[in-house]
């Protein structure tokens, strides 16, 4: 083995430690990365062959993979055009040029003509639904096209159904009904932009067994107090009765 075997083994050895450094140095940067993929290193040796007189040293390779396919962990944001793939798959954008790529990160955001576009400056990829169900071509990018959300009215639905589950006191005094109520619980709807709407619920003992339920918009109240306008109320039919063999304790509706 001559001395430059020995020189070019012993700086493979250390092209080869440096490339695994390297790769957990980008680990720890890029922790916070969105779709960033952990970078592992495999080594390798190279032998090369030697006779019987002398010896041919070898050197070492390293490889550096991406676990591009691993699913990673799901982080809830506040924007509502960021995306996540959970499961195979891959996002398709493209560069300015129109040049594919594929990506797992799914941050978008939209530019000023409404593209959805990453961080890197591509634009993300889509089926166009405006005229029905898209013919989606397997191991293909044909039909795709930029999405565009400039021209998207965004509208919100408002709740229109709710439930409330209590606990009501079966040996409660017997009321004639609001403004005299036995309990009061609230409930938190929304409209359809998105106001939070406080809908307060009172409930009255006006017989054994029977309770009027009655719904009141907490808008209408004054200073929080009983509601002013009686005609925002929704009264709900009153439960069946319990036979007395079968009553509880407490009363459920």
């Amino acid at each position: 083995m001559s001395l430059y075997g020995v020189m070019r083994t012993g700086g493979s050895g250390m092209t080869a430690q440096s490339n695994k450094l390297s790769t957990v140095a980008d680990n720890i940067a890029n922790v916070n990365t969105t779709g960033y993929k952990r970078a592992s290193t495999e080594f390798s040796s190279l032998i090369l062959r030697s006779g019987t007189g002398s010896y041919n040293s070898g050197s070492v390779e390293t490889h550096v993979r991406y676990a591009i396919s691993d699913p990673g962990t799901l982080q809830y944001t506040t924007s509502a055009t960021d995306l996540a793939i959970q499961g195979n798959g891959f996002f398709v954008v493209t560069d300015a040029r129109g040049t594919a790529f594929m990506t797992r990160a799914g941050s978008f955001v939209p530019d000023g003509q409404g593209n959805l576009v990453n961080a890197a400056g591509f634009y993300l990829m889509g089926y166009n639904l405006e005229n029905g169900p898209p013919a989606v071509v397997a191991n293909g990018i044909a039909g795709l096209e930029v999405i565009n959300i400039g021209q998207t009215a965004l509208e919100g639905n408002p709740s229109t159904q709710a439930t409330a589950s209590v606990n009501l006191d079966a040996n409660a005094d017997i009321t004639a009904g609001v403004p005299a109520y036995t309990s009061k619980t609230s409930l938190v709807t929304y409209d359809n932009i998105g106001n939070k709407v406080t809908l307060d619920i009172y409930m009255s003992k006006t017989a054994a067994n029977t309770w009027d339920v009655r719904v009141y918009n907490n808008a209408d109240s004054t200073a929080g107090g009983f509601p002013s306008r009686s005609s925002s109320s929704r009264p709900t039919p009153p439960g069946p009765s319990l036979p007395p063999e079968a009553r509880p304790a407490a009363e459920r509706t």
